[in-house]
């Protein structure tokens, strides 16, 4: 009995896996079928689309072509005409976007200060104007000469700081102190004066 059931369940187990390996085989073989099919249809459509290049190719050289023909090389040429007029719209974008470094020619962003390939100076065109002329040098040479500038300004400030201080100190009027000494002083030139000409008139009377 026991035999029977393994005899039988071992049959039916080898039944299904040749089956089942049956079906593997067709299916990859109709999956190989399916692959030339597709690999055949790309040949089609490649020889399909050179001929209409050579039709095309013979419109454009003015070569007579049936109407159905004509008709599509027209929608051709205004599809290119399309592609043409967005090509057009690219470059005017990139223009209003970017702008040519003034140091190596290369393409750079339009708020760009400097190249970022060459680290040159890119002023903008308000700069350009306000200047008067193009900012010359790499980042770093216009970032030093900025300071020395810096610097230039704050010496001549300190130094006009100091001789409106020195002018101060000789405008400065004269203490209490030292108004007295003055008028001591402009007395003491007085008397010394006057007791001159006393001398003077005596020597004059004992002649």
């Amino acid at each position: 009995m026991a035999k029977d059931f393994f005899g039988n369940l071992g049959q039916a187990l080898s039944k299904t896996a040749k089956e089942l390996s049956g079906r593997a085989e067709d299916v990859y073989e109709t999956q190989r079928l399916k692959n030339k099919i597709s690999a055949e249809e790309r040949q089609i459509d490649k020889i399909m689309a050179d001929l209409g290049k050579i039709v095309y190719q013979r419109y454009k050289e003015e070569v007579p072509v049936d109407d159905v023909q004509k008709e599509l090389c027209e929608q051709i040429d205004q599809r290119m005409e399309q592609i043409e007029q967005l090509r057009t719209d690219i470059k005017d974008l990139k223009i209003r976007t970017r702008r040519i470094c003034p140091s190596c020619g290369k393409e750079v962003e339009k708020n760009a200060a400097f190249c970022k390939f060459c680290g040159a100076a890119c002023p903008t065109q308000e700069e350009e104007e306000d200047a008067g002329d193009t900012i010359d040098g790499t980042a770093e040479e216009v970032e030093e000469e900025k300071k020395s500038e810096e610097s230039a300004e704050e010496a001549a400030e300190t130094e006009a700081e100091t001789e409106a201080a020195d002018i101060a100190e000789d405008t400065e009027e004269p203490t209490a102190d030292e108004a007295g000494e003055e008028v001591a002083e402009a007395e003491a030139e007085e008397k010394a004066d006057e007791a001159a000409k006393e001398i003077t008139e005596e020597a004059k009377t004992e002649e």
